[in-house]
């Protein structure tokens, strides 16, 4: 080969070599600042709430790259332009979700699984029969825990005692139903207090009538049970009220028995999905 040509070949590929270098440098630079994410208009809810969460120091691209460093910038390249095709079209669906759960292997970059962890204040939940035994995913309990979650029109952050019973209240069958029955409200809570309403001898027989005074703050059911159909339904399920036997009675009578006292319905049937089946509310 001519020495000029091989020289001129050199100083190109050497060039090439530069170029991509800076090139991942000022992109791996530009890709784990926050400012970044906040370009686009569609990020800033998310941007703020992760600012002012407990992992603000954190560079997005920690969590939500497969890998870190230079290898996470180049595999995250695709999705870079994925993402900024939606941004100028506009063809994303609101609210924006992530395309996939954040793997728990990635909390663990930080968060070692053999660390004994417990929540703040009187509860106790051992990380090690939810993580390691059970392999819950991190995600599962602590999904607001950056951005923060709307769940029934409030903010929230940690996981609320609904998701707990969603396993440990019968809401579903899972491996964690099946000691579920042997917890008690000391199992997770060192300083939770019974009601006096529940130390009565006739709670089985009178607690219907707090139910129906829900809106009572020493009466709502769902600070420890959850408003769920499951938790009532363990006895509810095979016994019905006497009221309601005789079904082909029932349809034609039961009117009567709501006019006299509506709220003892609402304990069990929502008004929207049941009672509106039959009944049109916007009906003169």
């Amino acid at each position: 080969m001519d020495p000029r040509k091989k020289r001129f070949l050199v100083y190109q590929i050497s060039a090439l070599a530069v170029f991509v270098i800076a090139f991942m440098v000022a992109g791996n630079a530009m890709v784990n600042r926050y400012q970044t994410c906040n370009m686009c208009h569609e990020m800033n809810n998310d941007v703020k709430a992760w600012q002012a969460s407990s992992h603000e120091k954190i560079a997005c691209t920690s969590c939500h790259h497969k890998a870190t460093g230079y290898y996470g910038f180049i595999l995250g390249i695709p999705e870079k332009i994925t993402d900024g095709f939606a941004h100028v079209t506009g063809s994303y669906s609101t609210p924006i979700r992530a395309a996939q759960h954040i793997d728990s292997s990635v909390c663990q970059r930080c968060h070692v699984s053999w660390r004994n962890v417990s929540p703040s204040g009187d509860l106790l939940v051992p990380h090690n029969i939810h993580f390691q035994k059970k392999k819950i995913p991190c995600v599962r309990c602590h999904f607001g825990v950056v951005h923060g979650a709307q769940m029934e029109g409030k903010f929230i952050r940690r996981p609320p005692m609904e998701l707990c019973l969603t396993c440990h209240g019968g809401g579903a069958k899972t491996a964690a139903t099946y000691y579920a029955p042997t917890l008690t409200c000391k199992n997770c809570h060192t300083e939770k207090a019974i009601p006096d309403s529940h130390k009565t001898p006739k709670w089985f027989q009178i607690h219907s009538t707090v139910a129906r005074d829900a809106a009572h703050p020493d009466h709502n059911c769902k600070k420890c049970h959850g408003w769920t159909p499951f938790f009532c339904s363990n006895c509810h399920q095979s016994k019905r009220p006497s009221t309601h036997y005789g079904a082909d009675k029932w349809r034609t009578y039961h009117s009567i028995r709501a006019k006299v006292d509506k709220s003892g319905c609402l304990v069990c049937h929502n008004a929207e999905t049941f009672c509106y089946r039959c009944h049109d509310p916007f009906k003169d």
